[in-house]
């Protein structure tokens, strides 16, 4: 028979059937679901008529050549020491937080968050019946994440702490001095932190937690190819940790998470990463002239190089229905602890000039 609590586990999660299938209308503006708004498609078609994939054959060259491909990449920041045997793979982030979530959150350990945050970090912690507590970042200070509150949270009661750099769904960047300063508390009372980096690739390199690996063994930091790269539909995932945390972590994860193919094309894209940084200077131009042209009570805090950012209206009771209803497709806030339905998380879309005119007009 079916465990009661898995039989009535309900998922928290803002993604609905509704909702996709509404970003799929060619009248309404998607700012739902996060990925580069303005990456080229034909771009993407390129990395795979060059990608090399054996479709007979079990991934496993094309994993190697990633690792050597994402030691390549961040090699001006990494510590010394970290190399392959610090990276493992996961589908997304979501399918490595569930893999992680087996061995660090399971049955009574405890997990200090933020809210708000991911929804679906959330449920994993639920559904591994560990016990999810929270730091909340306050409608008093914008919902700005303030560290020196967080470290006051942290004591040895906990087992893990989550942390989103950037912050979904807020968009806001931890400046990696506070991120340090949070790792370095943890470890002292023997706390792994999770660093959820599916926003990462709008941040700066440096301020990545991938440079503290090595220098603390208590880090794990998680990357998607889904945002910045536009790759959300090859489902690829990485993890940069301590050595010991990976051996463990590759033990328990399903083996083969995503195709050679998909990891050849990330190899491509990772290659190509200047031929898309023009995407930088456009999502922080379209975010500015957004935030300019709305009422500062009507955005959270956020930063300003990061993509999604969420909006607030107490003239509507369901603020993501009413820009559905005014060509917006945007995420309900509903699902976020801390927040309700009077707030939205948009992504930033290439028809920005439109959404202009759409939220100066409802707000």
């Amino acid at each position: 028979m079916i465990d009661k609590y898995y039989k009535e586990f309900k998922v928290r999660d803002y993604m609905d059937e509704e909702g996709l299938s509404n970003s799929l209308r060619k009248d309404i503006i998607d700012c739902s679901l996060g990925t580069n708004p303005f990456i080229e498609e034909d771009l993407i078609t390129k990395y795979l008529t060059e990608s090399i994939c054996e479709i007979n054959k079990y991934p496993s060259v094309q994993y190697e050549l990633l690792k050597k491909e994402l030691l390549k990449f961040y090699k001006d920041v990494l510590c010394e020491g970290v190399d392959k045997d610090n990276i493992a793979f996961g589908a997304g982030t979501m399918g490595t937080i569930r893999n992680l979530g087996q061995f660090l959150m399971r049955d009574g350990k405890k997990v200090l968050g933020c809210a708000p945050q991911f929804p679906r970090f959330i449920s994993e912690v639920e559904l591994q019946k560990g016990i999810y507590e929270y730091y909340t970042l306050e409608k008093k200070n914008n919902y700005k994440f303030i560290t020196e509150d967080f470290i006051k949270m942290i004591d040895s009661s906990y087992d893990v702490i989550s942390i989103e750099n950037p912050n979904n769904p807020t968009g806001q960047v931890i400046d990696i001095k506070n991120i340090e300063k949070i790792v370095a508390k943890a470890k002292e009372n023997n706390i792994i932190v999770l660093i959820d980096e599916a926003y990462g690739d709008y941040m700066p390199k440096g301020n990545s937690a991938i440079t503290l690996v090595n220098k603390y063994n208590n880090i794990v930091v998680i990357r998607s190819a889904s945002k910045f790269y536009g790759l959300p539909n090859h489902r690829v995932g990485y993890m940069f940790a301590d050595k010991e945390l990976i051996k463990v972590y590759n033990e328990i994860a399903m083996p083969f998470p995503f195709s050679d193919l998909s990891a050849s094309i990330f190899i491509k894209a990772l290659q190509n990463d200047n031929k898309i940084e023009y995407t930088k200077p456009m999502i922080v131009e379209a975010k500015e002239r957004i935030c300019k042209a709305i009422k500062k009570e009507n955005y959270v805090y956020t930063s300003m190089d990061i993509p999604i950012f969420t909006i607030r209206s107490d003239k509507y009771e369901n603020l993501t229905q009413k820009l559905m209803e005014d060509g917006i497709i945007a995420e309900n806030c509903s699902y976020f602890i801390n927040l309700d339905s009077t707030y939205a998380r948009l992504r930033i879309n290439k028809d920005y000039e439109k959404i202009i005119e759409i939220l100066t007009r409802i707000l």
